[in-house]
């Protein structure tokens, strides 16, 4: 018979069981953030910026720089031009950009079960698995009862954004072959 004690006591034994495999199971700490250039940062958090320095390389691929430094230069720009665009936004798509970024950092608080729905990467080093959890989020179900049309609206929001930093930087258009805005005289 089940008592309320034995309730208790069967609580009290599956958080600590849940609280134990969460410690286990997070993945490495997220990369460390690339300096801003000189500026200050209002929206992304330094583990906002790290998790966009290893999605912007994957998510641009071919598009960016292939000589080293230019390549970093490139995407502490993009990181730079993603806070100055989500600034800008009205607070409401804010916040969810904000979610997006709880999920995307799995090392908050109970984050197995975010990650285990979501396929966020165990390793931001590793590209092809960050290629195969964009791809899953690009082509999830819409009618999932779980995570309905949310997967895809969240990789469609960091791929526009990402993109959008990028080609409106003016050094991406040589590499594109737009010659710029024209001039009006």
């Amino acid at each position: 018979m089940l008592t309320r004690r034995k309730l208790f006591k069967q609580s009290a034994v599956s958080a600590i069981t849940m609280l134990a495999l969460e410690s286990c199971y997070s993945s490495p700490e997220i990369p460390p953030a690339p300096d801003g250039l000189g500026h200050n940062f209002e929206f992304l958090t330094p583990a906002d910026r790290g998790i966009l320095s290893k999605l912007t390389p994957v998510i641009l691929a071919e598009g960016l720089p292939t000589i080293t430094e230019q390549k970093a230069l490139a995407i502490r720009e993009i990181i730079v031009g993603w806070d100055i665009a989500v600034s800008g936004l009205p607070p409401l798509t804010q916040a969810e950009i904000r979610k997006l970024f709880s999920v995307l950092d799995s090392n908050f608080i109970l984050s197995l079960t975010p990650r285990l729905l979501t396929g966020v990467p165990d390793a931001w080093d590793n590209t092809k698995e960050i290629d195969e959890f964009l791809n899953n989020w690009r082509f999830s179900d819409p009618q999932s009862l779980v995570t309905g049309n949310e997967l895809r609206v969240g990789y469609m929001g960091m791929v526009e954004l990402t993109m959008a930093s990028w080609y409106a930087n003016p050094r991406s258009w040589d590499f594109c072959g737009y010659a710029g805005p024209p001039v009006l005289w």
